[in-house]
């Protein structure tokens, strides 16, 4: 579905519902909803066919959940409403992370909790057909949070996060697992781990449409990296490294960067940052961080990203974020709740948000709309242009 023609897709919980955006004006007016039963994780779009894949679950952050499930549904791209396929198909664990390769044969699934990755055939009619792989978890890494596949559809690119280390436990390494991937077969090629991946959470990555290199969200340093993708594979370590903060990390506050998207003309990269408390707060609000947009320049000739605007999401927590194929139009959507103390000193209550900004001819965000979502109390944990 890579017409320009999209909808904002927006899942609150088990709530799924869907904007018309307005390319105009930069803005999003409310078309419909509908529950799924199940807290929605993830969403990907079928290159090819007027489908989309969710991935479901009763789980969330730090809650493993019992009943898990992927689902296929058409959308009918008049009104945007989505019908269910077939019936939902049950998966293992937690499904976090789902994409499908460039022509839409296979659906890849990527599993946190133990970290796992599936790959399930896409059937014909765009349905979800049998599984054909199931990694153990020796093959997985630890904490898988995000599977692509490279452009050329020759490799299958498992993100794993790892975990910080706490009073009791020691730092557990990122990586990012690199598999030869043929007719939907995956072949272990190799690990990405620079510094025995200490001091790598990685999360997201996206790819720059030349094919020639990935920008990487490391979330627990609050870094992107760029690697190159050359004939004989993926660089073993990034060519470039940036913050993806704008001023020295504050007092109290743990920074967190989520999700990364390369901007269609390929002339600019995009990452959310967001900002948790560094300890338990008792109720007492969070200092003041970054939960923003970072955007950065992309050099056209060495793919460097630097970094040219932080635009404030006026929220909390802007887990996910979305770009229009249009290339206009950016919505950012603050997934919790929260009271955050401001840099005049004030508390202020945040509730969850969609904020809309115009994306200019140099790259940066215009503010445009916020719409609030007051009386939520879920997480409102995907949003996308479909």
């Amino acid at each position: 579905m890579k017409d320009s023609f999209q909808y904002l897709y927006v899942s609150i919980g088990t709530q799924f519902s869907w904007y018309l955006p307005d390319l105009t004006t930069h803005k999003l007016d409310f078309i419909s909803s509908r529950d799924f039963d199940s807290n929605i994780q993830y969403v990907w779009a079928h290159p090819q066919k007027k489908i989309i894949y969710l991935a479901l679950s009763d789980g969330g952050p730090g809650k493993k959940g019992s009943y898990h499930s992927i689902l296929a549904c058409s959308i009918d791209r008049n009104t945007g409403e989505p019908s269910i396929l077939g019936p939902k198909l049950r998966v293992p664990y937690r499904p976090i992370h789902l994409s499908t390769d460039e022509r839409g044969e296979n659906l890849f699934t990527a599993y946190n909790n133990p970290s796992s990755l599936s790959v399930h055939k896409i059937e014909a009619n765009g349905n979800i057909g049998d599984t054909r792989i199931q990694l153990s978890r020796d093959q997985a890494g630890i904490f898988g949070h995000q599977v692509r596949i490279t452009p050329d559809e020759k490799t299958a690119i498992l993100v794993c996060r790892g975990y910080d280390s706490t009073d009791t436990t020691s730092e557990q390494p990122g990586c990012l697992k690199i598999f030869d991937l043929t007719d939907g077969e995956l072949r272990d090629t190799k690990t990405i781990s620079p510094f025995g991946g200490l001091g790598f959470g990685a999360r997201h990555l996206d790819f720059h449409p030349s094919g020639h290199c990935f920008y990487l969200a490391l979330e627990r340093q609050s870094e992107l990296h760029t690697f190159k993708i050359a004939e004989e594979g993926i660089s073993d370590n990034p060519i470039f490294i940036a913050s993806t903060l704008s001023k020295p990390l504050q007092s109290g506050v743990r920074q967190a960067n989520s999700a990364v998207h390369v901007h269609p003309s390929g002339k600019f990269v995009y990452v959310s940052n967001r900002t948790y408390p560094a300890a338990p707060t008792n109720g007492r609000a969070i200092p003041n961080g970054e939960d923003n947009i970072a955007v950065f320049k992309i050099n056209e000739i060495s793919y460097e990203p630097s970094l040219i605007q932080s635009a404030d999401t006026l929220g909390s927590l802007p887990r996910t974020f979305s770009i229009h194929n249009s290339g206009k139009m950016l919505v950012a959507a603050n997934s919790e709740a929260a009271r955050k103390i401001n840099f005049n000193g004030k508390v202020t209550s945040l509730p969850l948000s969609l904020v809309c900004y115009e994306i200019e001819e140099n790259g940066k965000l215009a503010l445009k709309q916020q719409i609030n979502f007051q009386d939520k109390d879920q997480l409102l944990f995907w949003a996308g242009f479909l």
